[in-house]
């Protein structure tokens, strides 16, 4: 089937969809008196937020939109939801946004959206999902969990953005918005209890400080045990944290010519009690007195959540961001400027060999610095012209530690061998300008067009001073990319409760070489992605039917692997492009309200995501058989037709949600939220050790809300079926033998929520 073929399909299932909603009664808007704002299709959300009542705008497109308004496949969630549901993190979100995938290595998160994500982290990579928060890009995926408190919304948009968001976007964007600074008082002061020694406290406090100045600061406190059992006398459980410290300070000026400037600097204090390590089996490798070592370990605990590490693991993120703001409005054109800066700091340290024996341990550490600028015009009237122009700057500054301990045993005794010590240093700069119309040829067709040029600039060099007394990897070098991407849309509304909307956009993300071997370059990767989509809320505002339908032609995507040096013996990291991969599917979501304030919710995607053309080496071929010709087990072999790795063909979201009143001012609201997926993989070579295979996760609350008192308590249930699963595969060292080491999603959790707001 052709690709023209396949998305004229998708267009006409849109199409027949949408007849079928044009024999059901039409609404009239719906208008909050209170902000004037129309509020007849705000239903999107956890199930919880399944509520007319609740306003959700977005700024996806640069410009403020309602949310079914927005003619892009998008999911959003109202901070009372958040609340409401306890989703407190990123890896929370997944349960309740289908094709989003959020994993762990090292001390970095892994996202990714319809397949498409970070697969390397090194210091001159991106990932392929952008996350902001307020708008400020983070371009490191490390600390990118820390916990939500005082948000506005979370908006998580879905397929490539490369005209308004650049390179870094070729999977979808993550959009974190606070909420800010409010020109009257009020606060909040709440805590969280829960299983696993769960403490959590927060609080905020917004005052106007003048007519013309209003300030917001938040502050919040967590800890909790970990839910990797580490049975190894004296070690804490994994996946925990000792304790973090989040905070945040907005001083926001108003003038009284439509100038506006806000100040935000926002910092985190992550202080995690490590990543656990399990290994899904074991190759024990390495020279004699090492493999010997090995080989005396006890074995390996069946409980995916039991391990023995004789290491006291850690992972320490700190984070701090400023950035100062101004918008203002010149009478029909709207200037924004917001200038920012990030520091951040990385230290993390794993039993490696994830054993209760002093075998070896992984140390990794990170400096990253960074500053962005962007500066756009956009038009305010309500003309049939509206328009966006910008430029953009950015540029990073990396430097990662890595380092290794070893030991072997000899006669009994445990002898230290040499280890590893690598320094590297990674540097990019980002220079991009852009430019994006819509223009309504009537009431109900509008067509819209997007350019994007982006410029890009990748340095690094690699210093090695132990390599496990062998000679060390050099790299070092500079190169330079650049492209245009852009979008064509058409968006056509036959009736005020149906949206059409169809686009075909490219995104791109920028190459580099690869510092942990010899330098080998690797090509920017590329999409073109069509989409059809369909927004309609029938039955006067009582239910709503939305459809995305999509093809992505993706070339050069990727990927990272392990291939063997043979100069130095050494098995390292590369980073190689996939020639052509296709990624196509379909999204539906429905919500209905049964009865006065009982909503029912469900979501199902289909993704077919695979590779059309890829060879590649895998460290992990046939392990069983050894192969004298070829005895670090690196074949090259044909993944055409593979899966891409983290994203399940069949995904399923089902939530109801009711509420009732108590009394005049007080109310209770259920909520129940069921998600499942089928099988995936967290490789691209689709082997039974790389295989989830389905599984479910339920989710359930109950929210008392005393609105005269200012008081609301949350009783939560999070996983009731107790699956952890897998969330990540990474590959062990070569110095210890190659294997593959699974990372699990955390097991039912429970708790209570309190919040006291004035």
């Amino acid at each position: 089937m052709s690709k023209k073929y396949k998305v004229f399909l998708l267009a006409g299932s849109a199409a027949a969809v949408s007849a079928l909603t044009f024999g059901l009664p039409a609404h009239a808007q719906d208008i909050d008196p209170a902000t004037n704002a129309d509020v007849s299709n705000q239903m999107d959300g956890p199930p919880s937020a399944i509520n007319p009542n609740d306003v959700i705008i977005v700024t996806a497109q640069k410009r403020e939109t309602s949310l079914q308004d927005t003619a892009l496949a998008i999911s959003a969630f109202s901070g009372a939801a958040l609340e409401r549901q306890s989703i407190d993190d990123v890896i929370s979100l997944q349960s309740y946004v289908p094709t989003l995938h959020v994993g762990q290595e090292q001390d970095s998160f892994k996202v990714s959206i319809r397949g498409i994500g970070t697969y390397n982290t090194g210091s001159i990579s991106d990932p392929g999902v952008a996350l902001y928060t307020d708008g400020f890009y983070i371009p490191r995926p490390s600390g990118g969990n820390a916990n939500f408190f005082d948000v506005n919304r979370i908006e998580v948009l879905k397929g490539p953005q490369g005209t308004l968001y650049g390179r870094n976007a070729t999977g979808g964007v993550v959009n974190i918005i606070s909420n800010a600074p409010v020109f009257e008082t009020e606060g909040q002061v709440g805590f969280t209890y829960g299983n696993r020694d769960h403490f959590e406290g927060r609080a905020m406090l917004n005052m106007p400080l003048s007519e013309n100045l209003a300030l917001r600061v938040t502050g919040q406190y967590k800890e909790k045990d970990g839910y990797v059992e580490n049975v190894f006398p004296g070690d804490n459980n994994l996946h925990g944290s000792d304790g973090d410290i989040n905070a945040r300070g907005q001083l926001l000026y108003r003038g009284k010519d439509d100038l506006e400037v806000l100040f935000s600097a926002t910092h985190s204090d992550l202080n995690g009690t490590g990543v656990g390590l399990k290994f899904l089996e074991r190759n024990n490798g390495g020279p004699p007195p090492v493999s010997g070592f090995l080989n005396s370990m006890p074995p390996d605990f069946e409980d995916p959540l039991t391990v023995s590490h004789d290491e006291n693991n850690f992972n320490d993120t700190t984070t701090t961001i400023t950035f100062a703001r101004v918008t203002k409005d010149f009478g029909g054109i709207e200037l924004f400027v917001q200038a920012g800066k990030l520091w951040q700091e990385t230290s993390l340290l794993q039993d490696v060999d994830s054993s209760p024996l002093p075998i070896s341990n992984f140390g990794r550490s990170s400096d990253n610095d960074a500053n962005s600028l962007e500066v756009r015009l956009a038009s305010t009237t309500d003309a049939p012209l509206q328009w966006i122009v910008g430029g953009y700057y950015f540029e990073e500054e990396t430097f990662i530690k890595r380092t290794v301990d070893l030991n072997g045993l000899e006669a009994g005794v445990v002898v230290p061998r040499e280890g590893l010590d690598i320094e590297e240093f990674g540097e990019s700069e980002t220079y991009a300008g852009f430019g994006n119309i819509t223009y309504s040829v009537n009431e109900k067709l509008n067509l819209t067009g997007g350019i994007r040029y982006t410029s890009d600039t990748r340095g690094g060099s690699q210093e090695t001073f132990e390599n496990f007394g062998r000679p060390g990897p050099a790299a070092a070098g500079s190169v330079d990319f650049d492209r245009v991407t852009w979008k064509a849309g058409v968006e056509y509304r036959p009736k005020n409760d149906v949206l059409m909307f169809g686009s075909i956009s490219n995104g791109y993300k920028a190459g580099g070489f690869n510092l942990s071997t010899t330098g080998e370059p690797y090509s920017p990767e590329l999409v073109t992605a069509y989409e059809a989509g369909l927004r309609t809320s029938p039955l006067g505002g009582r239910a709503q039917f939305n459809l995305d339908g999509y093809y992505y032609d993706y070339t050069d995507l990727q990927l990272t692997n392990l291939k063997l040096d043979e100069a130095t013996g050494r098995v390292n990291r590369l980073t190689a492009n996939a020639a052509a991969t296709t990624i196509q599917g379909i999204e539906v979501n429905g919500q209905f309200e049964l009865a006065p304030r009982l909503f029912v919710r469900g979501t199902y995607a289909y993704t077919d995501a695979t590779f059309d053309e890829y060879f590649n080496r895998n460290a992990r071929v046939n392990p069983t058989v050894p192969n004298p010709n070829d005895p670090a087990g690196l074949d090259r072999i044909d993944l055409s037709g593979n899966r891409l790795p983290y994203i399940a063909k069949h995904n399923i979201t089902a939530g109801l949600s009711y509420g009732h009143n108590l009394s005049p001012s007080s109310s209770l609201t259920y909520a129940l939220n069921t998600s499942w997926h089928s099988d995936k993989f967290f490789r691209e070579f689709n082997d039974d050790v790389d295989r989830q295979g389905p599984n479910s996760k339920t989710d359930a609350s109950v929210t008392l809300e005393l609105d005269n008192l200012g008081l609301s308590l949350t009783a939560y249930v999070n996983n009731i079926e107790n699956n952890p699963e897998k969330a990540n595969i990474q590959i062990s060292p070569g110095f210890i033998g190659v294997s593959a080491i699974g990372v699990y999603t955390e097991d039912r959790t429970f708790g209570i929520r309190g919040d006291y707001k004035f």
